[in-house]
Order: C-alpha cells, then structure tokens, then sequence
C-alpha cells in the first residue's frame, strides 16, 4: 500500500484551537499525518505555533497559523473567517483551549469564575457556533472535556463543573449539527504529561512538593491499569480515530480518554 493510500484525511482541512503546544500541538501533527491541511491557533506564543506548523508542513501537508482567543466573540469569528479564506473549507474543528483552576471554596472570586467559564465554556461555545456556519458536510467537530466532570475533588468545583456544562453542550449540539451530518463528541482525558498537569500536579498528588517530576508522573501513572500517565499522542490518536470516516454513527458522546483512570 502506498503512503498516499493510508492518508484517510487527505483533501480535509482540520481547525485546532489552542494549538502551539500540548494536546492541542499533538492533534494537530496527527491529522496532519493523515493528511489533512491544519489550521494552528495560538494566543501568545507565535514562534510556538510557526514550529507546529514547520511540523506539519514537514509532514506535506498546508498549514496556517492564526492568532485569536476563544473567549472573545469577534476573534473566533476572524479565526473561522480566515481558516475558510486561507485554505478553502473546514472539515474538522476540534476545540481544545481550556484553563483549570484550583481553589479553596470561600476564596473564589467571580472574576476567576467567569475567567474560567470564558474559557472553558462559552469559548467552546462560540467555536461550536462558527463551526456550524463554515464546516462541510460530514464533518467532525470535538470539544475538550475532562475526567474531572464526573471525580470529584477538593477545590475543582469551579472547573469540574465548567468540564460537565460541555458534556451536556455536546448532546444538544449533536441535534444541532444533524442536518449537516456532522458528529460532534467530547474528548475527555484524565492525567496527560503536559506543562499544564506538571503544574497542576500538587492539587492531585498530596506531597508532591517533595517530589521529583518522574516521581509524580509515576504516582498518577498508578492510577491506570496500564501504569503510566498519559501522552498527547494517545488524545491525539482518539481524535484522528473519531475523525475517519469509519466513525460517523458516533456523536453526542463523551469518550472517556484516561487509560481506564476513570470508568463509567
């Protein structure tokens, strides 16, 4: 079989938000290594993002780069705008921008509650918004949700409950996005070795100030029945799965994607 054979996404063209590093940065290099063209979004770091880029081009595929931030209305629409403009049609979008947040109870102020419900929230909201208006029919849209909608935790109540808001989004924008027959599901990983996890590592493991990094990523990896942490790769190749054509009776799902940290 030839290489060109094994590119199912060739001719389609993937939108990644939150793209210049991490999970999104993984997603991204995926598609592109089944061929599809990709649209890198970042917010800040433009050298981060033009190095995805030089991958997935490396990889021989288009791909833009694209500043905007998906908390603000105006900038997801130019984002939108400007993927169609630049590389002709949108087939994939996988939303994937989010913050978390830790804090004790009676110290969260609203500003941090709305900063993370922005982001976490509306913000897929809107991507999922113009997603409807550009996407071609049969298409994929994913939103990024997390183990943390159904585990409990001290301290996560404000961003647990922004994860579970976007499980309940997805069923309804399953209907909403029938009559393009476009699927659309969430992507919910448990721990995945990210600047993110590392720097969140102490709210999950107790004393991990006392830790070194192999000792934290061990601890959590003991969680799995595999015994290790999760990879960007792993979330990566659970989108390039439900992006073939293969997947589209799958939608209004919430899969799972932590290595069995967490089973329904």
């Amino acid at each position: 079989m030839s290489n060109q054979a094994t590119k199912i996404l060739a001719g389609k063209v993937a939108l990644v938000t939150g793209s210049s590093r991490g999970i999104g940065a993984a997603i991204a290099l995926r598609l592109a290594q089944d061929g599809a063209d990709v649209v890198i979004n970042y917010v800040s770091s433009t050298s981060a993002a033009e190095e995805v880029a030089k991958k997935a081009r490396g990889l021989g595929v288009r791909a833009a780069i694209i500043k905007a931030d998906v908390s603000k209305a105006d900038e997801i629409a130019a984002l939108f705008a400007k993927a169609k403009e630049e590389l002709g049609r949108i087939d994939i979008v996988m939303s994937n921008s989010g913050i978390e947040h830790f804090g004790d109870l009676e110290d969260v102020s609203q500003e941090t509650f709305d900063r993370v419900y922005a982001v976490n929230v509306r913000g897929q909201f809107l991507v999922a918004q113009q997603t409807h208006k550009y996407i071609e029919e049969g298409g994929r849209l994913f939103l990024i949700g997390s183990v943390s909608a159904n585990w409990g935790l001290k301290g996560h109540a404000v961003y647990a409950s922004s994860k579970a808001a976007i499980q309940g989004m997805a069923k309804c924008l399953a209907w909403d996005f029938a009559d393009k027959k476009v699927t659309v599901n969430v992507i919910a990983p448990g721990g995945v070795q990210t600047d993110m996890a590392a720097e969140n590592a102490k709210h999950y493991v107790p004393g991990s100030d006392k830790m070194t990094p192999d000792e934290i990523v061990a601890k959590v990896g003991a969680g799995s029945p595999f015994n290790r942490m999760g990879l960007p790769s792993d979330i990566a190749g659970t989108v390039a799965l439900l992006s073939s054509p293969e997947a589209g009776w799958i939608t209004g799902q919430t899969i799972n994607c932590n290595g069995g940290v967490f089973m329904l």
